[in-house]
């Protein structure tokens, strides 16, 4: 069971003044708690009122790079919808939050929000799991539904995709896109994939081996490119409809209409209906795409 959307893009609140607005996104409570000792690393958890014990389901929401805590506009409204239907919002900050992407990979992640919901498991009654993916948080919840551990990966029963959105392909046009690929993959060649890569390269610090998974041409971020084939997109995202049959689990595609860093030139209509059936498992070819 799989649905699609287009929904307005959300562009981040400025000051117009000295003085910064209060908490733009919008302001939370509930506990803040840390889930792995080292590295050091802590999540936010806030559940519907009135409960005495923390809800057994736990929506997980995963930004973008950079992002932390309260890493979407639309944050304060995905925890109102939650707590109606009686879940609880995790907002975790992993190794790659902030500018801690630029030395990380999909793994890691992976890995981090194992150990995030192995936590809750044990230690705030979590029985099943929902992803919020927005951005670059997309990739991480293709990657977890591929690489986690079975037993983590049969409670996710919800993901929702946000802007799945290609680093790669917007870079293409940048200038300089070709010199900076070929010396990653010079120092990769070299064995020193995990040396930093030119300031002039990228706006975060970044090592070669990240900027080759975000930007190089299949590399291990590149899920959404529209000018893959489809079976070059089924070969990176059907895993994500066999999961659906094999545990219950329901997806959503969301793409942002006026997003900033898909080239003009994608029609981002027909690329959602092309990541929707390239999600399609085998076993269920013709399970439906709903607006």
């Amino acid at each position: 069971f799989m649905l699609k959307a287009i929904i307005p893009y959300f562009r981040p609140m400025s000051p117009t003044n000295a003085i910064p607005p209060v908490s733009p996104y919008g302001m939370f409570t509930g506990n803040l708690f840390q889930y792995k000792t080292f590295p050091s690393l802590v999540a936010f958890e806030s559940s519907p009122p009135n409960q005495t014990n923390p809800s057994p389901h736990k929506c997980i929401l995963i930004g973008g790079l950079s992002d932390g805590l309260i890493p979407t506009p639309y944050t304060k409204q995905l925890e109102t919808a939650c707590h109606e239907l009686g879940w609880s919002l995790v907002q975790p900050m992993i190794s790659s939050s902030g500018l801690g992407f630029g030395n990380g990979s999909l793994k890691r992640d992976t890995e981090e929000l194992s150990d995030l919901m192995a936590y809750l498991v044990h230690h705030s009654f979590a029985e099943t799991f929902a992803f919020v993916g927005h951005s670059t948080g997309c990739q991480n919840s293709v990657h977890f539904m591929k690489y986690a551990g079975k037993d983590m990966m049969e409670k996710v029963k919800v993901i929702a995709l946000q802007a799945p959105v290609s680093d790669r392909e917007g870079a293409m046009a940048e200038p300089h896109y070709e010199t900076n690929i070929a010396h990653a993959k010079k120092l990769q060649a070299m064995g020193q994939e995990e040396e930093m890569m030119p300031r002039n390269a990228f706006w975060a610090p970044i090592t070669a081996a990240r900027f080759l998974a975000l930007k190089d041409v299949g590399g291990e971020d590149d899920f959404f490119s529209s000018d893959f084939t489809d079976e070059e997109l089924g070969l990176r995202l059907r895993h994500i409809g066999q999961r659906g049959d094999q545990i219950n689990m329901k997806t959503l595609v969301a793409f942002s209409g006026e997003d900033e860093y898909v080239p003009a030139s994608v029609d981002k209509k027909f690329l959602l209906e092309r990541l929707c059936s390239a999600m399609k498992s085998q076993t269920s070819p013709d399970a439906e795409c709903h607006s």
